[in-house]
């Protein structure tokens, strides 16, 4: 049976001869394992473009051993996968890519983990460079159009990795997600990052499963995992590098005060996180205590899709007062601000925030996305005053640009077989 291939909003940004791509010579794209980095990047290159997999132990030790000796037979075009477990050949990139006859666009690296390989890009490719990312399928990429909540979880369940997508048998779900979180502790914890306490870190990344959608209280976690204060904030910031999580600050128009206040977690996949929660059945999470920061979470994973498969810059922060109003996120982006609500069931105007008394100059209309909101004929029905309705399914209303359709086939699945 053939695989199935998934069109990548990313695909139209690396093809369109108009990019501002077009300046650099190198193109790194970041994000977790799995999620179909260079299956994107074989699908778009063209005939001739040699492709190493540093993921190949052979190839990594050459690599390692002597980067200037691998580095004599590189021409481009070329594709570097998994450059992290070869820092060194950034140097020799950096060579290749100011040779004069080096086209835009002629060496493409992949990363899945953040540290190392942009600690190397600062010293060596600065200037060279467009760094991008991403993420496992959005909902537009997998084509969705669940008929109502039940389906929605289900959905979400099925997390974003494209190998994952029309899998509904638990027990495939339990070997891919499982033996996906031994590979990640073995190579991204243990071999790249030194951490030999390989039990006591898988507790924590599920303690913090446990936490998504959540204000993170660090004391508290690193008590409910078995360690200390100051191993559980090194921990925090292994998961951001390694794309699991990330951090979401409360806003302040002070951009230099964002960071006092304590962050929220969220997962960048709420099925994976639901995995890591324990919870197997759809019905059981959707009628369960963790269905509301599990939505949410998909929703903060969606937006974030939005704007990072399209190369674009996002920033998304959280609005909590002392009187207890809270806005779940605050998108930015293009100069311009819009507060976003996410909510399970019905949604009383009365409880919407006030956006007249708190809004910046530059912020919009506020949207309510929620479950209720599925049919197409009800988003951007008025809520509140400067509040409407939002599908989970139609962010165009997201500040910066309005979503376009996917070029290659609108989205969803195709039949074909996917190279790497």
């Amino acid at each position: 049976m053939p695989n199935m291939w998934y069109s990548r909003t990313m695909e139209s940004v690396l093809m369109d001869s108009a990019s501002p791509l077009r300046l650099f010579p190198v193109w790194l794209i970041l994000g977790p394992r799995q999620v179909g980095k260079s299956s994107l990047l074989q699908h778009c290159a063209e005939e001739g473009r040699r492709i190493y997999n540093l993921d190949d132990l052979s190839t990594r030790a050459r690599a390692i051993q002597d980067p200037a000796l691998f580095g004599a037979d590189l021409r481009s075009p070329v594709l570097i996968d998994e450059i992290q477990y070869a820092p060194q050949l950034l140097s020799v990139v950096k060579g290749l890519a100011d040779r004069p006859d080096t086209p835009p666009g002629s060496i493409w690296l992949t990363g899945s983990q953040s540290f190392e390989v942009m600690q190397g890009v600062r010293e060596s490719l600065a200037g060279r460079v467009a760094v991008l990312n991403l993420f496992g399928l959005s909902d537009q990429e997998k084509g969705l159009k669940p008929a109502g909540p039940q389906e929605f979880f289900s959905h979400l369940c099925a997390t974003t990795f494209p190998k994952l997508q029309g899998q509904s048998d638990p027990a495939t779900l339990d070997l891919y997600l499982s033996s996906y979180l031994q590979t990640y502790i073995e190579r991204d914890v243990r071999e790249l990052l030194g951490i030999q306490k390989r039990r006591e870190f898988e507790i924590f990344v599920r303690m913090c499963a446990l936490r998504t959608g959540q204000v993170l209280n660090v004391s508290d976690l690193a008590r409910d995992a078995g360690v200390a204060s100051g191993t559980a904030k090194e921990w925090i910031s292994l998961l951001e590098d390694s794309f699991l999580i990330r951090l979401v600050h409360p806003y302040h128009s002070n951009r230099t005060k964002r960071m006092i206040k304590s962050p929220k977690l969220f997962f960048l996949d709420a099925g994976l996180a639901a995995w890591l929660g324990g919870w197997r059945d759809p019905e059981a999470l959707r009628h369960g205590p963790m269905a509301g920061p599990l939505f949410e979470t998909h929703v903060f994973g969606q937006i974030l899709r939005h704007y990072r498969h399209r190369a674009r810059e996002v920033d998304i922060t959280y609005w909590r007062t002392r009187d207890g109003q809270e806005i779940d996120f605050l998108v930015e982006s293009g100069g311009r601000t819009t507060p976003v609500e996410v909510k399970m069931g019905t949604v009383k105007g009365n409880q919407l925030p006030h956006l007249d008394s708190m809004a910046g100059v530059n912020w919009t209309a506020g949207h309510v996305v929620s479950l209720l909101h599925l049919p197409q004929e009800i988003p951007g029905v008025s809520l509140a005053e400067g509040w409407s309705a939002a599908s989970p399914l139609d962010l165009s209303f997201l500040p910066g640009f309005a979503t376009e359709p996917l070029k290659a086939t609108g989205g969803g699945p195709t039949t074909g077989t996917p190279p790497g």
